[in-house]
């Protein structure tokens, strides 16, 4: 069914997901002249993005084969883009935002790395990893007895990024949910929105709505874009001791992902460590009660030197939209791909988000809808970490 357009006020664009994607779309837009809207069927973040780990990463935990890959190659200059943005030296000027850690590490038992020792201290790599002495280590790595290496990667707090992103665009984000009834194709082009009180005709419409892709593409009859899904099954761990780590263990890992990833978080209930890398991965074949078994095993081998006596343990499922992919592996890159005025996104990682809004950019046709438009219609908020 096709809407008409003549007696609505027209824009340049609405955006439907609010996760990172649609947040990081709705202020790059706005900062480049485009009179656009975010859409969020519930809260801000509460799918994908607060239930990431937060990483800004250059990518060497795609390269632990001893030698870089396409994947850690395309993704090697987020970091540096990113603190652009966080200087104000960027479209998206998040100055201020919160970092949970402003260095990453690597760290293995023993000193035994094999090749992974020269392959970190080539002169490829410069820049991007160094190995750090032991005076300098964190305080969470007192007692440990190895190696540790600082990565240019950093930990952000995902609750305040998408606040920062969408600070004085609140009357932009409304909650709706995209359906066949809400979102209608124009008689002419572009599409009908219909709001509670009101309806728009807007210019293109982006999708980044993630896990929500495949209704909204069907919904829509745009069979061209296809998304696959790659489940991880997280890990909340809360110790009794008060000590964050950032770090991605690679004692005696025995394939090119690291065995543990982990980021500590605060609510009000104290600290949390987030166990991702290889237990994630593989954990999706695991119950529940063998995925927590593995995580306690894990934990007593890579950091025995803190005290895990009495620490409480939840698993989090996370399901990871993105483009298909004829392997079915993770894409190396952003994706962006317009059909007539439907424009599906898809960071892919958080890290790429920059990526993803040069790709937009470069999508859309220039702005020229600047109508204004009244509506009482519900506003969405930001949501809370799944822990």
């Amino acid at each position: 069914m096709h809407a008409t357009t003549s007696t609505i006020p027209t824009i340049d664009a609405a955006i439907i997901g609010g996760g990172i994607a649609g947040a990081w779309a709705l202020n790059l837009l706005t900062a480049r002249g485009y009179n656009a809207i975010l859409l969020e069927a519930a809260h801000l973040g509460c799918d994908q993005t607060l239930a990431s780990q937060g990483m800004v990463h250059g990518g060497l935990k795609y390269a632990l084969s001893g030698s870089v890959t396409g994947a850690s190659e395309a993704i090697a200059g987020m970091p540096q883009r990113w603190r652009a943005c966080l200087n104000n030296d960027d479209d998206v000027k998040l100055s201020g935002a919160k970092l949970l850690a402003d260095r990453y590490f690597m760290f293995a038992a023993d000193n035994v790395l094999g090749r992974l020792t020269s392959f970190f201290a080539s002169r490829s790599l410069r820049g991007r990893i160094d190995k750090v002495p032991p005076a300098e280590w964190p305080e969470a790595f007192h007692g440990f007895n190895g190696v540790v290496y600082a990565l240019n990667d950093f930990v952000l707090d995902t609750p305040d990024l998408l606040t920062r992103l969408t600070h004085g665009l609140e009357s932009k984000v409304f909650k709706l949910t995209a359906t066949a009834d809400t979102v209608t194709a124009a008689t002419d082009s572009g599409y009908v929105l219909t709001l509670e009180d009101t309806q728009l005709h807007v210019a293109h419409l982006i999708s980044c709505a993630g896990n929500g892709s495949d209704a909204l593409l069907q919904a829509l009859d745009i069979p061209d874009i296809r998304v696959q899904h790659r489940p991880l099954k997280q890990v909340v761990v809360r110790p009794r001791h008060d000590t964050p780590l950032f770090a991605h263990c690679l004692t005696g890992i025995a394939s090119a992902e690291p065995r543990l990833t982990i980021t500590a978080h605060r609510n009000e209930h104290g600290l949390i460590w987030y166990l991702g890398g290889q237990i994630a991965t593989q954990g999706v074949d695991r119950s529940d009660q063998d995925q927590i078994a593995m995580a306690k095993q894990e934990l007593a081998v890579c950091v025995p030197w803190l005290d895990w006596q009495g620490a409480q343990y939840d698993v989090l499922n996370v399901d990871r939209a993105e483009p298909r992919q004829k392997t079915g592996l993770k894409p190396d890159q952003a994706f962006v791909h317009r059909v007539g005025d439907f424009i599906q996104c898809f960071p892919t990682k958080l890290t790429l988000a920059p990526d993803m809004g040069d790709r937009l950019l470069r999508a859309m046709d220039p702005p020229k809808h600047r109508h204004e438009f009244k509506t009482r219609h519900p506003r969405a908020g930001i949501g809370r970490a799944p822990w």
